[in-house]
């Protein structure tokens, strides 16, 4: 079944936050004390849990150990997550289970179809998840989530964009490999660029240059991937295969930090971590370096990606094009991220192959 994805553009919210992570992890690893300062001082912060949570309702220490669950928004916005700060393009739950060597990637659609938490926490009427990051910032999209999958979200991460090509360029790139060649019709280049493009009109029937991806091996260098992970017209089945790029781009990213040579040049380390670290906003009291820490075992092979099941599409009067969750299956997925069985979920339901792209 072809299902309706955000027609907004993705934002590499995933891919940052790995890279984050995995450099944290290795200035972490590597006894690099003061690049592991640079990394935690370089982070932002605000107050990104519902209010319960920073008081009486959390007592236990911050949590830096397994099993937990971190939750990645992805905003343009640079006010922190705060309520009327605009809708999130990017919900993204990553779970990671009490052994800290594996990782679930879960993405979850912003028109999919839940009950928003209302502004004292309780339950209230179905509207797209996003929403709940418009009405109330991170900490009521983190409420509506744990009412939605029974669970807690220790850590919610807000990611700032302006520094994605950066970030991407400072990794040297990356490579991707392309199933079969595809033309973004909508992604106008001008004649003096430098990116494989075909002949194309625009809306007004003018001629012009459309970007081009060619069937096999492509290096994305930061602006070429922001054009790769955006496309979905022109793609055989639009909305999965791009969701299909967006994990695809991910791993490339993991695997580029993972196997990069870093740790025999601290500038470009300390670039790498400062530039990444920038780029994200924590709750004031997440420790960062002691989580770092704790993940630098994670390699891009420990993650597994998935997408919340979705039952079909639907127009919702006075909301839109929605996506509806599959009842069923949903609540079978969390469950078993309850019950720490994740891995028997992924044997049942095979998860996605990022490997290649459309």
């Amino acid at each position: 079944m072809a299902v309706r994805h955000p027609r907004r553009r993705w934002r590499l919210v995933v891919a940052v936050v790995v890279a984050v992570l995995a450099t944290g992890s290795v200035a972490a690893v590597a006894g690099m004390h003061v690049l592991a300062g640079r990394y935690e001082g370089a982070v932002n912060r605000a107050d990104l849990l519902p209010a319960p949570a920073r008081s009486g309702g959390r007592t236990e220490p911050p949590k830096v150990r397994g099993p937990m669950n971190l939750l990645l928004i992805g905003s343009d916005s640079r006010t922190k997550g705060k309520p009327g700060d605009g809708r999130s393009d990017v919900v993204i739950l990553v779970h990671i289970p009490e052994s800290t060597r594996h990782a679930y990637v879960i993405s979850i659609p912003r028109d999919t179809y839940l009950p928003i938490a209302t502004a004292d926490g309780g339950r209230g009427q179905r509207n797209k998840v996003n929403a709940a990051y418009a009405w109330g910032g991170a900490p009521r999209l983190v409420q509506t989530l744990d009412q939605f999958g029974g669970i807690t979200v220790d850590w919610p991460i807000i990611v700032d964009f302006t520094g994605v090509r950066k970030l991407t360029d400072l990794v040297g790139g990356v490579d991707v490999v392309v199933d079969k060649t595809a033309v973004d019709r909508y992604r106008f280049l001008p004649e003096d660029s430098p990116y494989p493009s075909a002949p194309c009109t625009d809306p007004q029937g003018r001629s012009r240059h459309c970007v081009v991806f060619t069937a096999g091996k492509v290096h994305l260098d930061g602006k070429l991937a922001e054009y790769y992970v955006r496309q979905r017209r022109g793609l055989p089945n639009d909305d999965f295969d791009r969701a299909k790029r967006h994990q695809q781009y991910l791993r490339a990213v993991a695997e580029k930090v993972a196997q990069g040579n870093l740790l025999t040049d601290p500038l470009a380390l300390d670039r790498l971590v400062r530039a990444a670290a920038g780029m994200l906003t924590v709750d004031r009291t997440m420790p960062v370096q002691r989580l770092a820490f704790t993940l630098r075992g994670l390699r891009p092979e420990d993650l597994t990606f998935m997408t919340l099941p979705i039952a079909e599409n639907r127009d919702v009067p006075g909301v839109g094009a929605v996506m509806v969750p599959d009842p069923g299956r949903c609540e079978e997925l969390f469950a078993a991220l309850r019950a720490g069985r994740l891995d028997r979920y992924v044997r049942k339901y095979p998860p996605n192959d990022v490997s290649h792209g459309r």
